[in-house]
């Protein structure tokens, strides 16, 4: 009976702590989450403001965005496309925006902005691996 009373408190005690641990993880889908996702990546926005463009660059890049929305959604429009071919001509459109944005950078700019980018993606990796771990751990079983 002892026992029995002893391995019911231990298993009670357990699950607390592990509610309690679960509770403080913000919950995907949240604002908490949410904020926590745009403070490890900046918007493409903040990102042109830390290049220092000119107020030229800025003129072009803001044309460029707006017709590269406007193709957007054009091929969104387009209902006799299918998904996948949907999908192609994005990954074509972003490409070429990139590849436009390139040519308005200076080197310097550029340098920086290809540094940013390899910023992001280590960082991204980092997430993906801590959020690996954390899962690994969750599905560990509770003694």
């Amino acid at each position: 009976m002892k026992r029995l009373s002893i391995a019911l408190l231990l298993s009670i005690i357990t699950t607390i702590s592990f509610a309690q641990v679960q509770r403080d993880a913000p919950i995907p889908g949240t604002a908490e989450s949410d904020s926590a996702t745009q403070t490890a990546k900046p918007s493409l926005k903040q990102q042109l403001q830390a290049l220092n463009l000119t107020r030229d660059q800025k003129i072009q890049i803001k044309q460029l965005r707006q017709d590269s929305k406007a193709y957007k959604e054009s091929i969104m429009a387009n209902d006799s496309l299918p998904q996948d071919q949907k999908q192609a001509q994005l990954k074509d459109l972003h490409k070429r925006t990139f590849a436009s944005l390139n040519t308005i950078l200076t080197d310097e700019q550029k340098e920086k902005w290809k540094a940013m980018k390899a910023d992001m993606k280590k960082n991204k990796n980092d997430q993906q691996e801590n959020q690996a771990m954390e899962d690994e751990i969750n599905s560990l079983p509770a003694n």
